[in-house]
């Protein structure tokens, strides 16, 4: 339902005068336009995405350390990392990924992923082959994960495979990230 609203949200931005033109001639021709050209939007163009209003997500306090250059521990800024990273998801990482959410708990800080592929059957997924990709184009000199060791987490990538409904973690221990 939301995705339908979103279409009639952008026919109306972009439309607006042809479908209120519509709408004058006959209230009956003008919704039937309406919806027949929901049912093109949806079948023949991506979902438009959402405009998110950063006050609702982050506090006034949480905008302010984003904004500024103001010193925070290793937990404030993992923590406020993956609150930005969750903010700004979903992202389209290649054809069949997409990142959809961060979290940090006591023991990992995770990276949430969405793995949908209708044209293929994903289940043979090699996890060692892809954790080894990983490792070498992580960037250990980066913040986030000096954060990471220096909070003793793992780093965590978690695919969830909408064909095959499983749920599989590559997880990169505290100690593989020191090495």
């Amino acid at each position: 339902m939301k995705k339908v609203i979103l279409h009639i949200k952008r026919l109306f931005r972009k439309f607006w005068f042809g479908i209120f033109f519509c709408l004058a001639i006959s209230p009956i021709f003008g919704f039937g336009m309406i919806v027949l050209a929901t049912i093109i939007s949806l079948t023949l163009f991506e979902t438009p995405k959402e405009e998110k209003n950063p006050t609702d997500y982050f506090t006034e306090e949480e905008l302010r350390k984003i904004l500024s250059d103001e010193y925070m521990n290793e937990e404030e800024y993992l923590d406020l990392t993956a609150k930005y990273q969750t903010y700004e998801c979903p992202r389209k990482i290649d054809e069949i990924t997409t990142w959809t959410s961060s979290e940090v708990t006591e023991k990992s800080f995770i990276c949430n992923y969405e793995i949908n592929d209708k044209r293929h059957k994903y289940g043979e997924i090699d996890m060692d082959v892809l954790k080894k990709t990983i490792l070498n184009q992580l960037d250990k000199e980066d913040y986030k994960i000096q954060c990471i060791v220096a909070t003793n987490r793992d780093l965590t990538f978690r695919y969830w495979n909408c064909q095959t409904e499983t749920l599989d973690d590559i997880v990169i221990t505290n100690e593989e990230l020191k090495s």
